[in-house]
């Protein structure tokens, strides 16, 4: 199989295809995510309109056979699924929304009872709008919905060059990795690999043909109309029994000590089974092991008596894995990025270098300058040096770990990057006097604003950026012809998240969208939650949180031991990848990768590897079905049917 990129695929068709897919899917959001606020279709792991209309592009090629004569159909085909994927994230509910909230609600929420207020005059108007005319606008309403852009302007363009600068240097920054991971590690980048098999023919490899075309593929999708189905049998007349989404058995441990197992959900996710059929065992087993060990410490520790706050801090230990797996995987790298470095400074190029999505120089120097030009601006707007710093260097890497984890598993967990621990991580290091400088009032309130940057799930965008140089490479897609897709598909997602939720918000009133009634809805309530926290730093003296910290500490340990223990015993059956998830984001996963761990055991036991190939389109099939029945019809029916769609909420998290 070649690796060099030689197809175009950048045309005036796939152009205004790549348009025409972004604004009908922006629209669609808008009305189901934003407005009705009940199937969040970008937010999954891929975004279901970019799924959507590559599933579409594909049936067409079907219908036209002269589309299929060439390769030319499926490039452009794939390269529209690309455009779109860095789009999506953008205008769905963790990404320009976030932010809105973010610079809006202090001005618009301050009151006698709280210091909001004070907090907006700590930062310059390029960072937070100070009309409060135009704020009370955008929460309300106004009577002809026109938007005061004059009052938005500066604080959209200084935030839109940030939002840019992280994106395409975290691109940067996985992109020095595909090498390692790729020909040296051999990960399998799965949810490409379900991207090239779902793309038009023909395929470039022969022994993988088209999903749409195998009998097996088809009883999964089956298998995913079945279970979702008897849900929207459900949601249409209430007296049909279905199967539900979870059955929670903290039900039945309601007397100490056995509550203390709590919170035990048995959460049905059609993709995470499916997906995770290609996952390693290993994987599979440590996350639900790893989260039922988390509850069961909790259950010892009470069974002795002992009440320890937050115990056994969960998420701080999935913190320490994240910093213990980027130990590993740069350590993995340790050749590869000495050769870059001194590519860097001007020493001969790698290997290959020229086959690469960014020569290995561009992408050194890409991260560093993103990492020095957002620590700039953080410090401009009034923030720490040196906590901008370490939060800067905390979100790369964190990122990184994330499109590590997503390279070998293609689990389609889109919250399975530690969010807000990169930011407490810092704070939690950092005590507070209770009688803070203006300086350090100032200082504090910065890093509050900032925090926006890691509900925004930029993490996904370095992901979707290695998978999007991994399909381009496969299917020999010319390297600028990918690059400038990535960009103008950031770029485009970013003005129409803009526009959309600004323009949408002055005709409704920010106060009713995103599942607000009368005081905002779901990323305001974060917002204000990250304030809140902000007014208790400075309004009374806070300590150093030892406990969560020597947690984190646990976890880089575990981390660093199960990566010893797997070098030395070829069989060791803990992965360090488990524990990351299961401290991330364990609740809602542990039991649909269960699901995925126990069929996959069994069918290797039982049938061996070629029935395990066999069944493989099948279970593509229940994740596909599942896309596309639970997030593409009911996702349309979401937008137009309020009432029907809230009795079925669907996110994929």
């Amino acid at each position: 199989m070649q690796a060099k990129t030689d197809g175009g695929a950048l045309s005036f068709r796939s152009l205004l295809l790549a348009a025409i897919f972004m604004i009908v899917g922006a629209l669609w959001i808008r009305k189901a995510s934003l407005i009705a606020f009940t199937i969040l279709v970008g937010e999954g792991t891929p975004p279901v309109p970019a799924l959507t209309a590559l599933v579409l592009l594909t049936a067409l090629g079907f219908v036209i056979h002269s589309l299929t004569r060439t390769s030319r159909w499926r490039r452009e085909a794939l390269l529209i699924y690309i455009i779109l994927s860095a789009s999506f994230i953008t205008i769905d509910a963790n990404g320009i929304r976030q932010l809105l909230a973010t610079i809006s609600s202090p001005i618009y929420f301050a009151a006698p009872t709280n210091d909001y207020g004070l907090i907006a005059k700590q930062l310059p108007v390029w960072i937070m709008p100070d009309d409060v005319d135009a704020i009370q606008g955008f929460y309300e309403g106004n009577e002809h919905g026109s938007v005061p852009w004059g009052a938005w302007t500066p604080a959209l363009v200084a935030w839109g060059g940030a939002f840019m600068l992280l994106s395409l240097s975290l691109i940067c920054l996985v992109s020095l990795f595909r090498r390692p991971w790729a020909e040296h590690e051999r990960l399998t980048f799965p949810l490409a690999e379900l991207v090239l098999r779902m793309g038009p023919d023909p395929a470039e490899d022969s022994r993988e043909p088209q999903l749409l075309r195998s009998p097996v593929f088809w009883i999964g999708i089956g298998i995913a109309a079945l279970y979702n189905g008897s849900n929207i049998a459900h949601a249409f007349s209430p007296s049909v029994n279905a199967i539900g989404q979870s059955y929670d058995l903290g039900r039945l441990l309601t007397e100490r000590p056995w509550s203390a197992l709590r919170p035990l959900n048995l959460t049905f996710r059609p993709e995470m089974v499916g997906l995770g059929y290609l996952v390693p065992l290993d994987v599979l087993f440590s996350v639900w092991f790893f989260y039922l060990l988390f509850r069961f410490e909790n259950f010892g520790a009470t069974l002795m008596g002992y009440q320890l706050r937050g115990f056994p801090h969960e998420r701080p230990q999935g913190m320490g894995s994240y910093l213990g797996l980027a130990i590993f995987v740069i350590y993995a790298a340790r050749k590869h990025l000495a050769v870059v470095v001194r590519a860097a400074f001007g020493g001969p190029a790698p290997e290959g270098d020229a086959e690469e999505a960014i020569p290995a120089s561009v992408a050194f120097w890409g991260v560093w300058i993103g990492v020095a030009g957002l620590t700039i601006f953080m410090v401009a707007a009034g923030m720490n040096v040196w906590t901008a710093l370490g939060y800067v260097l905390l979100i790369f890497i964190c990122s990184l770990v994330y499109a590590r984890i997503r390279a070998q598993t293609g689990l389609p967990i889109t919250y399975g990057i530690p969010r807000e621990e990169i930011a407490v991580t810092l704070l939690d290091v950092q005590a507070t006097s209770g009688h803070p400088s203006g300086l350090v009032f100032r200082q504090e309130t910065a890093f509050a604003v900032f925090r926006v940057l890691i509900r925004m799930v930029f993490g996904q965008l370095g992901s979707y950026g290695m998978e999007g140089i991994r399909i381009a490479r496969r299917a020999r897609i010319t390297r600028s012809h990918l690059l400038i897709g990535l960009t103008l598909g950031l770029l485009g997602g970013l003005f129409l998240a803009t526009y959309l939720h600004v323009e949408t918000a002055y005709n409704y009133g920010w106060n009713v969208l995103d599942g607000g009634t009368t005081s905002a809805g779901y990323r305001t309530t974060q917002a204000r939650v990250q304030y809140n926290v902000l007014q208790d730093r400075m309004s009374g003296p806070t300590t150093v949180r030892a406990d969560r910290t020597i947690a984190r500490g646990v976890g880089v340990a575990l981390t660093v031991g199960m990566m010893w223990m797997r070098g030395q015993y070829l069989r060791f059956p803990l992965n360090p990848m488990g524990l990351a998830l299961a401290g991330t984001f364990g609740g809602p996963i542990w039991f649909p990768i269960f699901l995925a761990w126990l069929s996959k055991t069994l069918i290797l036991r039982l049938g061996g590897p070629h029935t395990y190939r066999t069944l493989t389109p099948m279970f593509l099939g229940i994740t596909m079905g599942h896309f596309l029945i639970a997030g593409g019809i009911w996702g349309l029916v979401g937008a137009f049917n309020e009432e029907v769609a809230r009795r079925y909420l669907l996110w994929f998290a």
